[in-house]
C-alpha cells in the first residue's frame, strides 16, 4: 500500500459493499484490529458501523436524520422494499433462527436445504397453487435472499444454505411481530 492509502481500506471498501462476515478473515481481522478508526471515518459522513463480534457480522446503517436540520445529508446506504414472498421468507427464516439458538447445540450455524425452505412457504399460499409455478417462483425468492446475504449457498451443495445472522439485527422482536400481522393480513386477501 502507498503512503496515502488507509491501513484500513479495505474493511473501509468491504462495508460500502455489503455485510462483512468473519468467515473473511482478512477483511474481518482488519475491521475488528481498526474498528474505532472505521466508526470514527463513517462517523463523519452520518453513517454508523454495527460490528456484532459473537454473531460474526458487521454492516453500515444510514444515521436517522434530525427533522430540527435545515440540510440533511442524502441516504448512501440503500433501502430495499422487499416483496410479500421475499419478506416472507425472510421472517420464516429468522424464526428458524431463533428456534435454532434456542435448541443450543455444538454448531452455530444454521443449515436448511431448498425443500425445507419451500415446504415452510407452501402454508401461507393460496390452496390450488401450481407446484410448478411454486417452485420457480421460490427458487427465484431464495436467489434474491443470497444476493441480500440473508442466506449462503454451501460449496459442498447448491441445495443448501446457511441462513446468516444479520436477518437477526435486520428484524427486530417487534418487527418481527408486526411484519407477522401484515403477512397474515396479506394472505387472508390472497385466498
Amino acid at each position: 500500500m502507498d503512503n496515502e492509502t488507509l491501513p484500513y481500506a479495505l474493511a473501509v471498501i468491504k462495508l460500502l459493499k455489503g455485510v462483512v462476515y468473519s468467515d473473511d478473515k482478512t477483511v474481518w481481522n482488519c475491521l475488528i484490529q481498526y474498528q474505532r478508526d472505521i466508526k470514527q471515518h463513517f462517523s463523519g459522513i452520518g453513517i454508523e458501523v454495527f460490528v456484532q463480534e459473537s454473531e460474526g457480522f458487521a454492516y453500515l446503517k444510514q444515521k436517522d436524520s434530525d427533522p430540527s436540520q435545515e440540510e440533511n445529508l442524502p441516504h448512501i446506504i440503500e433501502r430495499r422494499q422487499l416483496s410479500y414472498p421475499v419478506t416472507l421468507l425472510s421472517v420464516l427464516l429468522f424464526e428458524k433462527l431463533i428456534e435454532f439458538d434456542m435448541k443450543g447445540g455444538d454448531s452455530t450455524r444454521l443449515i436448511i436445504d431448498r425443500e425445507e425452505i419451500k415446504d415452510s412457504v407452501r402454508i401461507f399460499l393460496p390452496e390450488g397453487s401450481n407446484e410448478a409455478k411454486l417452485t420457480d417462483k421460490v427458487d427465484k425468492h431464495i436467489k434474491k435472499l443470497v444476493d441480500f446475504g440473508f442466506l449462503r449457498v454451501l460449496s459442498t451443495d447448491s441445495n443448501k444454505f446457511e441462513v446468516r445472522r444479520i436477518l437477526k439485527a435486520k428484524i427486530s422482536a417487534d418487527g418481527l411481530q408486526e411484519i407477522k400481522a401484515k403477512l397474515g393480513e396479506h394472505a387472508k386477501l390472497l385466498n
